[in-house]
């Protein structure tokens, strides 16, 4: 799944931003071969945490169909379309040491997200409802009812005859 498109990144941070950062052969133009590997390197670094909850590919989110009887349509959850502009966004600045630099708080913000969805401090959710994919670890018993059966206590006054 693409989590995050050109006009993703041009929607955020305007097309005057990108083409400074990816201009590289003084066009006056995005560039889009950076643009692309910028994007792909962020989808990779999503994966890398994502892929420690969801079976990857991620199937996405389903919408709710708009017509009866149309077939389902899976979306990327928002907040990872968000998460691969801001990581993009970064690794297209050649230079930033700057905490305090808007480009660098969003790089840390969502690599902090990421970690707190890996590690099951937080959810990735969908605007829609249900789960963005499969879980690795889903537990198979979570809708169904678990039954036990256990054998009557014998405890009477023979048995604990002899227990101090």
């Amino acid at each position: 799944m693409i989590y995050a498109q050109w006009l993703d990144m041009v929607e955020r941070f305007g097309e005057r931003e990108l083409t400074q950062l990816s201009d590289r052969d003084d066009t006056g133009e995005i560039n889009p071969a950076v643009l692309t590997r910028a994007i792909d390197d962020a989808t990779a670094f999503v994966d890398s945490y994502i892929g420690r909850v969801y079976k990857l590919p991620l199937l996405g989110c389903a919408k709710p169909a708009t017509v009866p009887g149309a077939a389902v349509v899976y979306a990327v959850p928002p907040v990872l379309t968000r998460m691969v502009c801001d990581l993009a966004r970064y690794y297209l600045h050649d230079q930033l040491a700057d905490e305090k630099h808007e480009v660098v708080r969003r790089h840390i913000t969502a690599t902090q997200d990421l970690k707190n969805i890996a590690e099951g401090k937080t959810q990735l959710t969908c605007p829609w409802g249900g789960p963005p994919g499969e879980a690795i670890n889903a537990d198979p018993l979570v809708d169904e009812q678990a039954y036990h059966s256990f054998a009557p206590r014998q405890i009477n006054d023979d048995s604990l005859r002899g227990f101090a």
